[in-house]
């Protein structure tokens, strides 16, 4: 038998097999076990913050002691967030975090803009073909809906990846709750002039949503009165602020009361309060718990915009006591919410994104105050220049109407605008105390050696052609554009320009997909849905976002 190898027996081989499925591995090399696929987020949470300046997160740090804490502490804070575009407003930067795309893309330039067709602004909701559904009171009314979007948010991509996906989205505003959840959505709910409302582009009313509303009325804090949360002196500056112009029905200083005023109703104090705030972070713990988001196998979406920021902010301004205030009772809700969700959903089991849809200008008068220049252009005088500009092209008026940065000239003027003939006009605008610049948008697409190349990328990342005006006028930092013909209109502050103080926001991610700490990296608000969409595997094509991806830790495979 010498020189030949005796072949085991069968019984000797179902042995050696044996031996090594029971732990014999060296008798055979074994494939290294493969890792497991990333655990993707049963639940994506969009918080939006509107009208919130970066710099608040920090500034404002001492009065922290809950969600914003969180957020500094264990988020991944992308510090450089800036919206690349000049109008930067409520309706088109909660397009632009919904659908990861800017206006030129999307098509939302405004919260509203002039439609030729019928001479006159629409809100960028307005949908004719919608009814407005009011829970606990008559429906009717002006339609709303996201027929305006031109590319689908993440919510929608979500819907359409899994049809089981739930989209909830909420907010004092109807352009805020529709951009955010987009065409198709499981509830939208937004309080509107008669109650809390919806529209019939997102189906019947839900049941949900008025267990909620019923069982926890907002006219319980009709009795409330405004005060600070904390001491006096632990806020900044002083509580009766240069320039503050508060609402109807409120001093300059504390305490605020929201019923009982000689004038201003209940309803609109409330809203310009922070417990309007509040109850929208309850009404996003209710979504949670009666829809069961995160909660049944499948991925969902949660948006929630708070507004009182804004509506605060337009009033007192960015350095005073009630904008601190605010965010203080918001980073309050904010912490309930969080731990909510740890407990209901899990806390590996959902991601959420924070950030903004623009900043605001500092009141001018303080900035005045300050030594500082600064001031209002009221939009009359800017019709009146152009129209006077104009007068070779014949009798006027030539302005049919200036909306905020756009101006839209009559069917007649617009017929024998070109380069030469608005030269006059573009150089009335210029000459105008308050106005850093204005454009033809006839000729956008070329070279203007007289606009510096960022500001002139700005104009055209929120150009729609057959949405905007035929020029483009941009205010002079500090300074603000009101309505009217009166140099003293408008609100005590406002926003929608490029400057840092209106585009810079914060930018914030929190979950077990993303590594905390600060990213240098500069981005755009683009950039979260995309980011949002990657822990999951969705993929978000043909829009300007792109997934933040050196915080990511997990991100699931495309499907």
């Amino acid at each position: 038998m010498t020189g030949t190898r005796r072949r085991p027996s069968r019984r000797l081989a179902a042995a050696l097999v044996g031996a090594a499925l029971a732990g014999g591995a060296a008798l055979w090399p074994v494939r290294a076990a493969q890792p497991s696929p990333p655990r993707r987020p049963s639940l994506l949470v969009l918080v939006v913050v509107d009208q919130m300046r970066a710099e608040y997160l920090t500034r404002y740090a001492s009065l922290w002691s809950g969600g914003f804490k969180r957020l500094l502490e264990q988020g991944a804070i992308y510090d450089q967030t800036f919206y690349p575009y000049l109008n930067t407003v409520t309706c088109a930067g909660h397009a632009t975090l919904g659908t990861g795309a800017w206006p030129k893309t999307h098509g939302v330039i405004l919260n509203q803009w002039f439609h030729r067709d019928i001479g006159d602004v629409r809100p960028c909701t307005a949908d004719p073909s919608a009814t407005t559904y009011t829970y606990g009171g008559a429906s009717g009314g002006d339609g709303h809906s996201a027929v305006q979007l031109k590319v689908p948010t993440l919510g929608e991509r979500l819907r359409r990846w899994r049809r089981e996906s739930r989209v909830v989205t909420m907010s004092m505003k109807a352009r805020s709750a529709i951009m955010m959840a987009g065409k198709d959505a499981t509830a939208v709910t937004w309080f509107g002039g008669n109650g809390w409302q919806t529209s019939s582009a997102y189906g019947r009313p839900r049941r949900q949503v008025a267990r909620f509303l019923t069982a926890q009325p907002y006219t319980n804090d009709v009795n409330t009165v405004w005060e600070r949360l904390h001491p006096a002196d632990s806020y900044t500056g002083r509580d009766d602020g240069v320039g503050e112009r508060p609402a109807t029905g409120w001093q300059a200083v504390f305490p605020h009361p929201l019923s009982g005023t000689a004038a201003g109703t209940f309803r609109d104090l409330w809203e310009e309060s922070p417990y309007s705030d509040a109850y929208l972070g309850a009404m996003a713990e209710a979504a949670v718990r009666d829809f069961k988001l995160g909660q049944r196998g499948v991925p969902d979406f949660l948006g929630v915009s708070f507004s009182a920021t804004d509506h605060v902010g337009h009033s007192f301004g960015p350095d005073s006591h009630e904008v601190q205030d605010v965010l203080a009772r918001l980073d309050r809700t904010l912490g309930r919410l969080l731990t909510f969700l740890d407990t209901a959903v899990g806390r590996d089991r959902y991601v959420l994104a924070l950030s903004s849809d623009h900043g605001v200008a500092t009141v001018p008068e303080a900035t005045q105050a300050a030594g500082g220049r600064a001031g209002r252009v009221p939009l009359g005088a800017v019709r009146t220049a152009v129209d006077k500009a104009l007068a070779e092209l014949g009798a006027g008026p030539h302005v049919a109407r200036a909306e905020y940065t756009q101006v839209y000239l009559t069917r007649e003027a617009q017929a024998k605008a070109t380069a030469a003939t608005m030269a006059p006009a573009i150089a009335a605008l210029r000459a105008i105390p308050g106005i850093a610049t204005a454009v033809w948008n006839g000729d956008l697409a070329a070279a203007h050696d007289d606009v510096a190349p960022d500001l002139l990328a700005a104009i055209r990342a929120g150009h729609v052609a057959e949405r905007s005006g035929d020029i483009t006028i941009v205010p002079a930092p500090d300074w603000i554009f009101v309505p009217g013909n009166q140099a003293d209109g408008g609100d005590g502050t406002t926003h929608g320009s490029p400057h840092t103080y209106d585009q810079h926001v914060p930018l914030v991610f929190l979950g077990a997909a993303f590594q905390a700490g600060h990213y240098g990296t500069r981005v755009t608000p683009a950039d979260l849905a995309p980011t949002l969409a990657a822990t999951i595997g969705v993929p978000m094509r043909d829009v300007e976002g792109r997934p933040l991806t050196d915080a990511v830790t997990q991100r699931a495979p495309a499907q």
